[in-house]
């Protein structure tokens, strides 16, 4: 009796090892993973130590033969790794060509060198206005309109004048009103103060004040503004690199990209909204942009959108623009380039950089990149993990160097086990999010591309049982039907094994009685024994 329990026990056994072989049993990779002692503490030290490294790595925007780059960040401009030939040659005493959604850099003389933005400026002036203000919202002019120079380009703004803080802007952008730079700025800084009373001298003050603050928060911290609309002070200056990232923020902005793309206006400036009041003073304008690129003329740029144009004696003839072709847009900016040259070099840079390079879209937010396989997993969930960016992904090339892009892409090694062969799989569990490993993207043995990749599902850790439902759930299947051929070998195996057992020690007991037998002499030894039992 005891000798069938055990075997029943051993078939058993030797079943539920069959099982988790098939289901969550370990490879030799996993088994000599397990045999180092590694303890949880240590781990979360590690992978929090790696996120801070890979987050450093992506705020520093380092350039050069060995330096990753990562997709820009809203405040940052990056080189491009590899150039494309046939560079232009501008006028321009200092200029720079970017591509708008990643910030790469795709030509730069003089990018840092001082320079004045001259009417430039009021891209800034225009984005400060937005953060206060709803483009429908209504200011109304006051004495600030006469704190301009007479030699100033105006819209012409009267005293007391209603207007929408839209075609206030308008007037700053269309045709470059120093008025209208004054009128937003006294607008800002009363309702940033929360004083209507407030002199133009303290508005002007406090308006620079967040232009300053506006400019450091994108970036630009080469650059420094005096007033609101750029009329020449040796304390108003900036960079063509920071002008490029001021620009890009305007051109973000849906209102402002509308209003920088306008040949003209002509209209209420209060859009007829008191039409029947006539205590309300408003106006009609009929203004013409100033820049060449966007209107009919010998210098039209076919796929140009903007933006503003700039001149001081001492700021030259200026232009900060943007255009847009099969889906790319590219900003340039030109700083002291005498007319006609400073249209002239903004179309070369345009033409420069959409014939000669290409925006690649490596992958959607949480598209998977590839699917990894996987180990200690429930098998019911499946048997891969995709793996996935949290944003889109894009780069700019040469268009010649787009099809020679490589992805190469490293797990971390607290989810990674590698087997003989060096096939990577990830370990269960896996939370869907968790930072996993990093790819990094080169072309011609130069990183182009470097972003932490994450998991896109729940990954749980498979146990015998969840194997076993498994297993009996893809009974009829291809591969259930080799499963279970493969546990019967396993359980006939451990059958024979435990009957040849079985038999030896058989042979052995019937071995020892023959001996015993020997001794006794035969039958009348037996006979003397059964005698002397019934003497007793």
């Amino acid at each position: 009796m005891k000798r069938s329990f055990a075997k029943y026990i051993a078939l058993f056994l030797a079943a539920a090892v069959a099982l988790g072989a098939a289901g969550c049993g370990k490879d030799q990779a996993e088994q000599q993973e397990e045999n180092a002692v590694v303890s949880e503490e240590n781990l979360d030290t590690e992978d929090e130590n790696s996120g801070n490294d890979d987050a450093s790595a992506g705020e520093t925007g380092e350039s050069g033969e060995d330096a990753a780059l990562p997709v820009a960040k809203k405040n940052d401009l990056q080189d491009a790794v590899l150039a494309a030939d046939g560079a232009p040659s501008v006028e321009a005493s200092a200029a720079i060509l970017i591509e708008a959604s990643t910030g790469t850099i795709l030509f730069e003389k003089n990018p840092d060198q001082k320079m004045y933005p001259a009417s430039m400026t009021k891209m800034l002036t225009a984005l400060v206005a937005l953060d206060y203000f709803e483009p429908e919202e209504l200011i109304k002019v006051g004495t600030e309109i006469n704190e301009v120079s007479l030699d100033s380009s105006k819209a012409g703004h009267q005293l007391g004048e209603t207007l929408t803080m839209k075609n206030a802007i308008r007037g700053l952008i269309i045709p470059s009103g120093n008025d209208s730079a004054n009128v937003v700025a006294a607008a800002v800084a009363k309702r940033a103060e929360n004083d209507e009373s407030l002199g133009f001298a303290k508005c002007e003050a406090v308006f620079t004040d967040l232009m300053n603050q506006k400019a450091e928060k994108l970036g630009a911290t080469n650059s420094h503004f005096a007033n609101a609309h750029g009329y020449h002070s040796e304390d108003h200056y900036t960079t063509a690199h920071d002008m490029a990232l001021i620009a890009r923020a305007f051109m973000e902005n849906e209102t402002l990209a509308e209003i920088a793309n306008e040949k003209s206006f002509s209209g209420n400036g209060a859009d007829n909204m008191f039409e029947s009041n006539e205590n309300m003073k408003t106006q009609e304008y009929a203004w013409r942009s100033h820049n060449l690129l966007i209107t009919d003329g010998e210098y039209n740029y076919p796929y140009a959108t903007g933006i503003k144009t700039g001149f001081t004696d001492e700021a030259g003839d200026c232009v900060t623009a943007a255009a847009e072709k099969n889906d790319v847009q590219l900003i340039a900016v030109v700083f002291h380039s005498e007319d006609p040259n400073r249209w002239l070099d903004a179309k070369n840079l345009f033409e420069y950089g959409f014939n000669n390079y290409q925006k690649i879209e490596i992958a959607k937010a949480n598209a998977a990149i590839e699917e990894v396989p996987l180990t200690k997993h429930k098998k019911s969930e499946g048997d891969t993990l995709p793996v996935v960016f949290k944003e889109d992904m894009v780069t700019f090339l040469p268009t010649s160097a787009g099809d020679s892009l490589k992805a190469t892409v490293t797990y971390d090694e607290a989810y990674a086990v590698t087997d003989k062969e060096g096939n990577v799989s990830l370990k269960a569990p896996i939370e869907k999010g968790a930072e996993i490993g990093v790819v990094s993207y080169e072309v011609k043995g130069k990183t182009v591309l470097e972003a932490p990749v994450y998991a896109g599902r729940d990954v749980s850790k498979g146990t015998i049982f969840s194997s076993i439902g498994y297993f009996f759930k893809n009974l009829f299947t291809l591969k259930g039907i080799l499963t279970l051929v493969g546990i019967i070998v396993v359980i006939a195996v451990v059958i024979l094994v435990i009957k040849f057992i079985g038999n030896r020690r058989n042979s052995r007991r019937r071995g020892g009685y023959s001996f015993g037998s020997g001794l006794n002499m035969g039958g009348s030894g037996r006979r003397r024994r059964r005698g002397g039992r019934r003497r007793f």
